[in-house]
């Protein structure tokens, strides 16, 4: 057996649409006819409607792009929606309507002038014929008006046009004007920030003259000439300062009057030698450091100290006798020694003068870098100013070119190609457009209506959707059974008439039912054969016993057929026997299964009725009896068929499914839904096959329109028995 966990296939594919394609043919076939019926009629029906037209052509500039740049730079296109929105504006509207009359615009004199604006809006348009404009090719567009007057079309279109094309200049011309206003105005902002932007960076110059980042150069010179002068002049200090030591000597040196005795030379003081040396460091300090560096601060206080001490020494004895007398030598030094001090005080001055003008311009030196960047901002603003002001400028020349250009209509317009005409033949209705659109109408309703039908009843239809969805074999595609002509002879009536493998053995219908034989015969250990269904009404009683006589008379096989749907037996009636005692008695131990069983009028076939109703078929079917009735059966019949219930509305069909051999699944074409038989799948778990019954007569032959059987069993008989072939 095979395994059918769910489906095998895609639940669509394109041989199910070519199947309803097929199936509903005529549907799609009346709905297109009657829709090219209905555009024919509309097309004599509808009152005939006319249309005028234009063409415009878009003239380029006349002088070229490259010596003047129009203002106008938008695409034709995005123009033209603008223009179309200015001429079928209110005002616009009034004046055209005023110009070709209300009454010829509305015969009936029942509309408004606002309904006339909105058919006006509504019949005009405005189409590109050309496309973009490019360089090569020019623009051309079209102005169209439908009317049911055809001279009422033509006038609409010429007032249009015109306007189109007195609209366009002025549009032209006002943004050329408006253009230039702009560039004026902006100019004399831009004017105004470059003039306030020059005063703020004179102000900043003027505030900071001298330590300008420009400057720095000379600066840096300056510095270097004050600090060449600056050790000159210490330098000379140091001279000076030697020179009046070695006159203080000298001084100390010279002899006192009247006595013969010199004094003691100043070189030999050791406070002089101390002063002599504190002067020099101090000279050699300066030079290094600025005057309020601690070292230099230091030595100022130490030669301060020795020259306080030397003035403060008391001076050496001298004879009363000998200083009433000058002496000029003496004089003379100290006279040297006061114009050195002299010399020295001016030095130091200049030096002090000259270390605060070196400190000022190291301090311009040092602000140089800051300064510099300021300047730098100012100067970038005001050059970007400067840039934008001239870039202005040059737009404010090329904008007042524009405004004289299109002042002059030497720019971009408009011009009437080919004129409006009065329209001789109506363009609506138009019977090559109703009558497509018509069919095409018809023909999607019908598909529609199809579409819904498929979806209010979602049965299987085809054998090969069935196949492929199930992943399961389809045992036998069984025509329905409706037509008197699959008989050869007229029913007996010994049996159920559908019953065709007994009463019409050479039919279509019967030679389905026999396809199950080789099935059998490949599986003939496995005798118990379950056959049962999604739901009501789909034949599985018919089914098991077309089957069980296939097996009975045409493989000439015992075969015992069951009926296991206790709540709704049907098998004794299909074989007109009697069904008063049977499966049930038999279950309960009231009666063996020879008394119970009834040999039926059909040889090799056996019917096991369900007998008298069981208020609990459960407790039945699940007895043990039930197992040695089948283990029975198995060694006394070559074949044993179970017609189960249904399997989705009662359990029954899950039990018995458990002692069976074989299990087939009956679907009744165009009926059980096919959720009904996917769930059934999943339930059964394992399923030999599939038996499709009721096919409808159309869509068997379109499977099996090859097989003479076909044609032979739905009305078209041979007239002699040559034509039939072989049997």
């Amino acid at each position: 057996m095979q395994d059918s966990a769910g489906p095998a296939g895609p639940a669509f594919g394109p041989e199910d649409l070519l199947e309803i394609v097929e199936r509903r043919k005529w549907w799609l076939v009346l709905g297109a006819l009657g829709g090219l019926a209905l555009g024919v009629v509309a097309y004599f029906v509808l009152p005939p409607s006319y249309t005028a037209s234009t063409s415009v052509l878009v003239e380029p500039q006349r002088v070229p792009e490259d010596y003047i740049r129009p203002t106008v730079t938008l695409e034709v296109e995005r123009r033209l929606d603008t223009l179309r929105e200015r001429v079928t504006s209110h005002v616009k509207l009034n004046e055209l309507i005023d110009a070709i009359g209300p009454g010829r615009l509305d015969p009936g004199g029942r509309a408004g002038r606002e309904e006339i604006m909105r058919k006006i809006r509504g019949n005009l348009e405005v189409e590109l014929g050309a496309g973009r404009r490019s360089a090569e090719k020019a623009a051309v567009f079209q102005i169209s008006y439908t009317d049911r007057d055809p001279e009422v079309a033509a006038d609409v279109v010429r007032l249009v046009a015109d306007l189109f094309i007195t609209e366009n200049i002025k549009d032209r011309a006002l943004q050329a004007r408006a253009t230039e206003e702009f560039l004026d105005r902006e100019l004399e902002r831009i004017r105004e920030a470059v003039a306030a932007k020059e005063e703020e960076l004179r102000k900043f110059k003027e505030a900071r003259m001298g330590a300008l980042p420009s400057q720095l150069d000379a600066n840096l010179q300056t510095l270097s000439r004050l600090n060449d002068q600056l050790s000159s002049n210490l330098e000379a200090q140091t001279a000076i300062a030697q020179r009046i030591t070695l006159l203080r000597s000298q001084l100390e040196g010279v002899a006192v009057p009247g006595t013969g005795t010199p004094m003691t030379p100043a070189i030999q003081d050791p406070l002089s030698q101390a002063l002599v040396q504190a002067r020099q460091a101090l000279i050699e300090a300066r030079r290094v450091y600025t005057e309020e560096h601690p070292n230099v601060k230091t030595l100022e206080e130490e030669v301060a100290r020795l020259e306080e001490q030397i003035r403060n020494r008391p001076p050496p004895s001298e004879d009363p006798a000998s200083t009433a007398v000058a002496n000029p030598v003496v004089a003379n030094l100290r006279a040297q020694i006061a114009a050195a001090e002299a010399e020295l005080a001016t030095r130091r001055q200049q030096e002090q003068r000259l270390r605060a003008q070196i400190a000022d311009y190291e301090a311009r030196v040092e602000e140089a870098p800051r300064l510099e960047q300021q300047e730098l901002a100012l100067t970038r603003d005001y050059d970007n100013l400067v840039a934008s002001y001239q870039d202005l400028l040059a737009k404010k020349t090329q904008a007042a070119l524009a405004r004289n250009l299109e002042q002059s209509q030497k720019g971009e317009r408009f011009k009437v190609l080919r004129p409006a005409r009065v329209p001789e033949k109506p363009t609506w209705p138009a019977l090559h457009l109703l009558a497509p659109g018509g069919l095409l109408l018809g023909l999607a309703l019908a598909a529609g209506l199809v579409l819904l039908q498929e979806l209010r009843h979602p049965a299987f239809r085809s054998v090969s959707r069935l196949s492929r969805q199930l992943g399961l074999p389809v045992v036998a595609s069984v025509p329905r059974i409706d037509n008197d002509r699959i008989y050869e002879e007229a029913p007996s009536g010994e049996v159920d008439p559908r019953l065709v493998v007994f009463t019409a053995p050479e039919s279509a219908p019967a030679e389905q039912y026999r396809s199950f034989a080789p099935l059998f015969l490949d599986h003939e250990d496995r005798k118990v054969v379950l056959v049962t269904s999604a739901a009501r009404g789909d034949g599985k009683s018919l089914t098991t016993l077309n089957l069980a006589l296939t097996i009975a008379c045409d493989l000439n096989r015992r075969v015992l057929v069951i009926d296991g749907d206790l709540r709704r037996p049907t098998a004794h009636r299909l074989l007109h026997v009697e069904g008063k005692r049977g499966l049930t008695d038999v279950l309960r131990r009231e009666a063996p299964l020879e008394a119970c069983a009834v040999n039926s009028k059909i040889p090799n076939l056996t019917l096991l009725p369900a007998g008298r109703p069981a208020r609990n078929p459960l407790a039945l079917l699940t007895d043990a009896a039930f197992l040695e009735l089948l283990q029975w059966a198995r060694g006394h019949y070559d074949a044993v068929f179970i017609d189960s219930p249904p399997l989705l509305p009662v359990v029954d069909t899950r039990l018995l499914r458990r002692m069976a051999d074989l299990v087939l699944l009956v679907v009744r074409a165009d009926a059980t839904p096919r959720d009904a038989v996917v769930r059934s799948m999943q339930e059964l778990k394992d399923v030999a096959g599939v038996v499709f019954n009721q096919v409808s007569p159309n869509s068997f032959r379109r499977y099996y329109y090859h097989d003479p059987y076909a044609r032979y069993a739905y009305g078209d008989p041979p007239e002699d028995a040559s034509d039939r072939g072989p049997a």
